[in-house]
């Protein structure tokens, strides 16, 4: 064989030798988002978008399987547009009822938001690497209204949106307000407060939904955002149990769902026709702010009651 003809025949060896590597680097190991977010190599099949005017943030969903086919995961496309930055995330939810979320598509719109950003993925990479939905209640961001921390906010309600569109039942916030089973003995709607008459362990409770919309600032900009808050009151007229729920709250994001919280939980122990509280952050120059749509809603139950 000539000399040209067994370089060329070695070059088409060695050309042959890095495919097949290439071809079984990318078989084995996880390359693309989907596929590190499950730790091995995946089809995503059965893509259609979700049309559901409820779940207006979900774009689409789809199943994640192993190569074999074997389906491991159900795959959700989740979009949030907040002033810090449009985010696209993938929801996957496995077969165990465990959560994985990672960033499909980013695009901040400050320089701040992007520096910020890589703490965001971190945090992505930290919580929801295998968490049990019913464990995301009790993931929290730090203190504070910083990008970092409401950005957590808003990655943490999308993800639990997710959850409850997977699931396929919402959650009984009454039961959740009183802590069981009760009997519904009437309802009645009036503006935005409904009432339930029940009854719960032999005794009988009036409990008040109210919602509404304020505003509040994020540091950037003024924007409207809703709140929905449960009230239970005995046949005495005291107020026994309180529940701000946080798949519901649309408002201010940060550590100040948790001020609201405690902020509504501290009228436990008065009277329906004592004078509510003031709130304490709010309305300043700005904005009126979540505690101040709290009282507000405080005051629309008891005008209705």
């Amino acid at each position: 064989m000539k000399k040209e003809n067994l370089i060329l025949v070695l070059m088409f060896g060695l050309m042959l030798l890095i495919s097949v590597i290439a071809l079984s680097f990318d078989y084995l190991f996880p390359t693309s988002v989907v596929d590190k977010m499950f730790n091995q190599n995946v089809n995503v099949v059965n893509v259609k978008p979700v049309i559901d005017a409820e779940f207006n943030e979900i774009l689409e969903q789809a199943e994640v399987t192993t190569l074999d086919g074997k389906k491991i995961a159900d795959l959700y496309t989740v979009r949030v547009d907040h002033t810090y930055f449009y985010l696209e995330l993938y929801v996957g939810i496995d077969l165990d009822g465990k959560v994985y979320a990672r960033d499909k598509y980013v695009r901040t719109k400050d320089d701040t938001s992007s520096s910020y950003f890589p703490l965001v993925r971190a945090y992505l990479l930290k919580n929801y690497n295998g968490l049990y939905y019913e464990n995301i209640q009790f993931i929290d961001g730090a203190a504070g209204a910083t990008t970092i921390v409401v950005s957590r906010t808003i990655i943490k309600n999308a993800v639990s949106k997710v959850v409850v569109f997977h699931v396929g039942e919402e959650e009984d916030y009454i039961e959740t307000l009183l802590g069981g089973k009760y009997t519904l003995n009437n309802e009645s709607t009036d503006g935005n407060v409904t009432t339930y008459d029940v009854t719960y362990n032999n005794a009988d409770y009036t409990v008040y939904m109210a919602s509404d919309t304020g505003t509040y600032y994020d540091f950037q900009s003024v924007n409207e955002g809703s709140i929905t808050i449960y009230v239970a009151v005995d046949s005495d007229g005291k107020i026994t149990h309180t529940l701000l729920p946080e798949a519901l709250y649309g408002h201010s994001g940060g550590n100040f769902y948790s001020a609201t919280n405690t902020f509504l939980s501290g009228v436990i122990g008065y009277n329906l026709n004592d004078p509510m509280p003031d709130s304490t952050t709010g309305p300043t120059t700005n904005s009126n702010g979540s505690q101040y749509l709290v009282n507000q809603l405080l005051l629309d139950i008891q005008g209705g009651a």
